[in-house]
């Protein structure tokens, strides 16, 4: 298997820690301007709802930049770690075809894909792509060896050499 319950619980914590420090400062900021509506308010001055308006939109753009860029990364490889721990796996056998170690993007995540031939007779119709997380090591596996791939989708959750098919 590439993930483990270790995975998960990195995953998690990390996720944890980033959730607080997306919104933690969002809400300090909007704090801030219902206190500083208050304060005008209590002053009687008409003025102050620019500066509450001001950090009442700072406070959402920091929210929406920050859970866009820093957390909802981690939150979508969250569920995927959930998904290839917990989720319902196929079993393929085929040859390995190809790989392509170029880096690209699967449903926000940064992937790997390779080429399983499950047909008898290598015919191209029968080439299945398979997506393997960036972060984890493809197995040293040869091109022509027959593997087993177990799947979620085309997401692998483990990939070995095929001792025999059952």
């Amino acid at each position: 298997m590439l993930y483990s319950e270790i995975d998960r619980a990195q995953v998690t914590a990390e996720l944890k820690k980033r959730r607080w420090l997306v919104i933690l400062p969002s809400l300090l900021l909007l704090a801030l301007a219902i206190a500083t509506f208050v304060w005008f308010r209590l002053h009687r001055n008409e003025n102050g709802w620019g500066w509450t308006a001001l950090i009442t939109v700072l406070s959402g753009s920091y929210f929406i930049f920050f859970y866009e860029v820093y957390l909802r990364p981690v939150s979508q490889y969250h569920k995927h770690v959930g998904y290839m721990l917990d989720g319902r796996k196929r079993e393929t056998f085929g040859l390995l075809k190809s790989i392509d170690l170029t880096a690209l993007d699967k449903d926000g995540l940064d992937c790997l894909s390779f080429t399983l031939n499950v047909g008898e007779k290598d015919s191209p119709e029968d080439d299945r792509l398979f997506y393997v997380d960036a972060l984890k090591a493809i197995p040293e596996i040869p091109v022509g060896t027959r593997i087993k791939v177990l799947s979620n989708d085309r997401m692998v959750a483990s990939l070995e050499p095929a001792l025999k098919e059952t």
